[in-house]
């Protein structure tokens, strides 16, 4: 049942959440507090219609159509996974509403009082904001490299991964909840392009 099944999650990751939050702490300092309000818009409903929005204009010219597909099957591949049946389904709450009960609780609402005590009005399982930027990213990404533009995705990797390390240190999410919108964004992204390859490619192949 929702609910349930993110109590589950809290129960089994919770080494992994204390001992990588702990990490991600020694970097919170106004620089990447800072960052991190900036990363905040990067997966808001104005990111969501953005990415949408680009990902379109891509398809129109010739030139940039089939990263426009990837990226595009991508989106809606993430953005059903992530807000349609992961995040209801499990129903895991915020950090700052079931961590502080629990003996890391001090330790976390020092940080997260640090952080700007932010709150969110959604479920925490997995990051709406990681999933998003690694399957734009790695859609993309990939569609360069079948390009031979190989050295590309060191650059366009870097965003999703200061996004979701952003998440962590603003205290909004769970570490693990940023690694599993990092698993479903790739996932995404490879779907995004295999579909791509499916059109422009196996199809050319044949006619």
């Amino acid at each position: 049942m929702p609910g349930q099944l993110g109590s589950v999650l809290d129960t089994a990751f919770y080494g992994f959440d204390t001992a990588v939050y702990q990490f991600f702490w020694n970097f919170q300092n106004p620089f990447t507090i800072g960052l991190a309000d900036v990363c905040q818009h990067m997966g808001d409903t104005i990111a969501f219609i953005v990415a949408f929005a680009v990902s379109v204009l891509l398809i129109i010219p010739k030139k940039t159509r089939k990263a426009g597909v990837a990226m595009l099957v991508a989106f809606f591949v993430a953005l059903l996974i992530v807000n349609v049946m992961v995040k209801p389904g499990v129903g895991r709450l915020r950090p700052y509403v079931t961590l502080l009960e629990t003996p890391f609780g001090d330790t976390y609402y020092t940080h997260w009082m640090n952080a700007g005590a932010h709150f969110e009005d959604d479920l925490s399982f997995p990051s709406g904001h990681t999933s998003l930027n690694f399957a734009i990213f790695t859609a993309l990404t990939a569609v360069l490299l079948k390009v031979r533009k190989k050295w590309t995705w060191i650059f366009l990797m870097i965003i999703p991964l200061v996004v979701g390390a952003t998440r962590i240190i603003r205290c909004v999410h769970y570490p693990s909840d940023v690694l599993f919108g990092m698993i479903i964004g790739i996932g995404s992204g490879l779907v995004g392009f295999l579909v791509m390859w499916l059109i422009f490619y196996k199809r050319a192949k044949t006619k």
